[in-house]
C-alpha cells in the first residue's frame, strides 16, 4: 500500500475520486510512501487543487530529521517552494473557487524551478543550485510537518485529485498534455510514468 489515509475524509467529488480535506478538521493529512527513495537531484509535481481559502496552504511537505522544509509546495495567493530549507514565491492570480491545475519542476543542476498553471508557464526562478535533497524523510499530503516536533500545521483545505510526482523535470509539452486533461477526465497515459507518487495507487487506502 503506497498511501495510508489517516485523519482525513476521502470521497468522490460527484465523478472522480479526489481527497477531500474539511476546513474544519485541522488533522486531516495524506501520508505518502514514495515508491523510490526521495534523494533528488530534480522533481516535476502536478497536480489539481479547488481550495476552500485563499491563504497559504500545503499541498506537499517533505522532511528529514535534520529539516523540516526539505521540499514543501504551498498554494494560496501565491505559490511557495522550499527546498533544503530556502524558500522563493510564485506570483498567483486566479479565482480562489476554481479548479486549478499546477506543476512544479526544479532542477539542481541549473538551479531553476518552474511553476506551470493550468498548461501555462510563468517566469522561472533559481534556488538551491547543486543541492540534493536528503533520502530517509516523511511526505505528506494536505500538511506542513514539524519532524521535530511531531506536529503538523498550515493546512490545505479542500479538494486535491490527481497528485503526481516524478524524479524529473518534465518538458512544457508533457505539462500542457497533462493540464489538458480535466479533474474529472480520465488520467493522462503519462502519469503512469510518475515514478516517486502516481496517483492511480493511491486508490489502494486505509482508513485510520
Amino acid at each position: 500500500v503506497e498511501t495510508v489515509l489517516a485523519w482525513l475524509i476521502s470521497i468522490k467529488s460527484s465523478t472522480f475520486p479526489a481527497f477531500y480535506f474539511p476546513v474544519e478538521n485541522i488533522e486531516s493529512f495524506v501520508n505518502v510512501h514514495p515508491l523510490h527513495d526521495m534523494s533528488l537531484q530534480a522533481f516535476t509535481l502536478c497536480f489539481w487543487t479547488k481550495a476552500q481559502h485563499a491563504g497559504s496552504q500545503t499541498v506537499l511537505s517533505y522532511s528529514t530529521q535534520e529539516r523540516d522544509n526539505e521540499i514543501v509546495i504551498t498554494v494560496g495567493t501565491d505559490v511557495g517552494l522550499w527546498i533544503g530549507g530556502h524558500f522563493i514565491t510564485f506570483p498567483l492570480y486566479h479565482k480562489e473557487q476554481d479548479w486549478l491545475h499546477y506543476c512544479m519542476a526544479w532542477a539542481s543542476e541549473s538551479g531553476m524551478a518552474n511553476l506551470w498553471l493550468n498548461g501555462a508557464a510563468g517566469k522561472a526562478k533559481s534556488i538551491q543550485k547543486g543541492y540534493v535533497s536528503q533520502a530517509g524523510g516523511t511526505l505528506v499530503l494536505g500538511k506542513d510537518r514539524d519532524t521535530l516536533l511531531g506536529t503538523f500545521s498550515n493546512g490545505f483545505a479542500g479538494w486535491m485529485t490527481h497528485v503526481n510526482l516524478w524524479s524529473q523535470v518534465l518538458s512544457a509539452a508533457d505539462v500542457r498534455a497533462l493540464a489538458h486533461y480535466a479533474p474529472d477526465s480520465v488520467p493522462h497515459p503519462f502519469n503512469k510514468r510518475a515514478n516517486l507518487h502516481r496517483w492511480d495507487r493511491g486508490k489502494e487506502q486505509n482508513r485510520t
